[in-house]
């Protein structure tokens, strides 16, 4: 058995690879990583990590979520949204997310006989989407203008938002009190955005050098999360989303070093957490749940997709083949896996466990990445939404249709990873 030195060290080791490996391949990341972690864990056992990280698991994997949130929130800049790909965005991640938040927990609640409130927290997770799984899915179906910047915009914006609907429900399941609730939330958005506010003032500092803005940004959220969580319990996350959300809106100074923080740090931190959360997956439990588990796919992606699509791409610039192509692009990807094991581990520290959350989830997330992965060429081609030209992924893999507007937004050169390439290069 590994000991805390040598597990950590193979935790990182394994998720880097796991990454690398999917990145080579041009598959999502997301099922090379879950696949890895089952087989170093449940399959061989080579890798407990509760053994590992003994009473260190919860607190480590809370806060490796924290900074994940805090990543992903670093993406939900609002001055993005512009033109004809404003409206249904907007509405994808507002109206379309409450319509999944809701029919989710219906289904759950149905399939699974699962009391309401803990369906509702199913449902709240199974919003989100994101760049990991949205991105190399786009490389693979090529979609044309605007339906690629609508796809890849939503999976960008969805994934803060729909983490904090579901920790919301998750506070409301465990505690029912609504004041605390409020407490908690008021706790983490005010200590975010008091920790916005130093990143600021420290990089505007003229002396300070840019090449060090990731590592700054890293303490911070560090610090408001630890800040927070010491002021209240469960505000940490509220308080890294709030100050990812914070920094990326700020007009005060350029961030544009901070978004390497996904490249790097977001690369290690992502690969060693899933490794952690699917080495710790029953197989027994992910078995006894497989039936209700592809219902409930088989209802997201026939039924509930399409009507939060609908909904939400009506009357806008997308025509009713690209609408059509939004309803089949909804893939779950790595924040709803690892919400769903920080939350899971939340009920078990409220004595209350939750055996249902971390196969179910982890399910949909496999699931609809195969469905997607399979379905999506076939759809789009058949729709006739495909271009000829390939989607060029940049290093976090985003589209560089993404990467490139949001530079030209902010009146910057595009990264180098980003860039056109020079005539007569062909692109994968």
């Amino acid at each position: 058995m590994l000991g805390f030195v040598g597990g950590l060290a193979f935790i990182v080791v394994a998720g880097v690879a796991g990454q690398v490996v999917g990145r080579s391949a041009r598959v999502p990341s997301i099922i090379v990583l879950l696949l890895l972690g089952i087989l170093v864990g449940p399959v061989t056992g080579w890798l407990d990590p509760d053994a590992v990280l003994g009473s260190r698991l919860y607190p480590l994997v809370s806060m490796a979520v924290g900074l994940l949130l805090f990543e992903e929130s670093l993406k939900l800049d609002l001055t993005r949204l512009r033109g004809g790909a404003r409206r249904p965005v907007l509405a994808l991640v507002t109206v379309g997310a409450l319509i999944t938040a809701l029919t989710a927990t219906l289904a759950a609640h149905w399939l699974l006989g699962l009391p309401i409130g803990r369906a509702g927290v199913i449902g709240a997770i199974l919003i989100v989407s994101g760049p990991t799984v949205v991105g190399p899915l786009l490389a693979l179906i090529r979609p044309k203008q605007p339906l690629e910047s609508v796809l890849a915009f939503e999976g960008i914006f969805i994934d803060p938002i729909g983490a904090t609907a579901a920790l919301a429900v998750t506070n409301m399941v465990l505690h029912g009190e609504p004041v605390r609730l409020g407490v908690t939330g008021l706790t983490g958005v005010g200590v975010g955005l008091v920790g916005a506010v130093v990143f600021v003032l420290v990089v505007r500092w003229r002396r300070i050098d840019p090449a060090t803005h990731v590592a700054i940004a890293l303490a911070v959220a560090l610090a408001v999360y630890a800040v927070a969580e010491a002021l209240h319990d469960e505000a940490g996350l509220f308080a890294t989303t709030a100050l990812g959300v914070a920094v990326a809106n700020q007009t005060v100074v350029r961030i544009d070093a901070v978004h390497e923080f996904g490249s790097h740090i977001g690369l290690v931190l992502i690969g060693a957490l899933f490794i952690v959360l699917a080495a710790r997956v029953d197989l027994h439990a992910l078995a006894r749940y497989a039936l209700p588990t592809l219902a409930l796919v088989a209802v997201l992606v026939l039924v509930i997709r399409p009507l939060a699509a609908a909904a939400a791409t009506a009357r806008s610039v997308l025509d009713r083949n690209e609408r059509a192509m939004v309803a089949a692009m909804a893939p779950r990807g790595i924040v709803a896996a690892s919400t769903a094991s920080v939350f899971a581990l939340r009920f078990e520290d409220a004595g209350t466990p939750f055996p249902q959350l971390v196969p179910v989830v982890f399910g949909v997330v496999l699931a609809t990445a195969v469905v997607y992965g399979v379905a999506g060429p076939l759809v789009a081609r058949r729709l006739g939404v495909r271009t000829s030209e390939p989607v060029r992924l940049d290093d976090d893999g985003v589209p560089v249709v993404v990467t490139e507007l949001a530079a030209a937004l902010d009146g910057r050169e595009p990264p180098p990873s980003s860039r056109p390439s020079p005539p007569g290069t062909r692109h994968p």
